[in-house]
């Protein structure tokens, strides 16, 4: 009978002590990430890599946390709003992530495609750059919770595109000082994606490069804006 009362006395004990622990430490679940891709084949290279091995489908595959995949080929920044419009609300939440990339199009298609353009002329690359800022404005005004990074772009290894080089360094200087003056965040997929094998086509990202995109998008808060 003694030893059943000292067997009951420390379950109790023991009991009280658990109790008061988990009032002063309750327990504290995290929150899953959820990835949303937005605008052109940078974040949506699946016509350019093997099957299965798009950007989307190897954030998936690391289950980094949830991905929704708005971007699609050959996307200029108005087909991006449509993109922000089908974002559900119920994912503007501070553990949504959201990367935009888009304007390489735009570049290629009045700079490019349009061989009459003057290449130091860059009055239409800032005209391309303020229609930048206003999608990007839409979109913080919907994802008011959210997360954004904007992409910048990089450096096509084709030789037909380089001398095309100090357009979209242009580009990206207005990128940078943009992000900088408005908190944002840069995801620097020029500094990474400089090898031949990671471009097929000579300008999209190919398996490699979509890999290095994304081991910079899940840890992109180590990217210097």
């Amino acid at each position: 009978m003694f030893y059943t009362y000292v067997f009951l006395l420390c379950l109790f004990i023991v009991g009280v002590s658990y109790y008061n622990t988990l009032l002063q430490e309750p327990f504290v679940t995290g929150n899953e990430k959820t990835y949303i891709l937005l605008g052109d084949s940078i974040l949506k290279n699946n016509n350019y890599a093997k099957h299965g091995k798009g950007i989307d489908d190897l954030l998936i595959e690391r289950n980094e946390g949830n991905v929704t995949s708005l971007a699609l080929d050959n996307s200029t920044i108005v087909d991006v709003y449509k993109q922000i419009s089908s974002i559900p609300i119920d994912k503007n939440t501070p553990d949504t992530l959201i990367f935009l990339s888009v304007g390489g199009n735009n570049i290629l298609q009045n700079y490019v495609e349009q061989s009459n353009n003057d290449l130091n002329d860059i009055t239409y690359l800032k005209t391309i750059f303020a229609a930048y800022k206003t999608l990007v404005r839409t979109l913080r005004e919907k994802m008011t919770q959210s997360q954004l990074v904007l992409v910048d772009i990089y450096y096509p290894e084709n030789v037909k595109y380089q001398v095309y080089r100090d357009l979209i360094t242009k580009w990206n200087t207005m990128l940078y000082e943009y992000a900088r003056e408005n908190g944002l965040n840069i995801l620097k997929i020029s500094k990474v994606i400089t090898d031949k094998g990671d471009f097929t086509l000579g300008y999209e990202p190919s398996d490699q490069g979509g890999a290095k995109i994304v081991d910079l998008i899940a840890k992109y808060r180590y990217v210097e804006r």
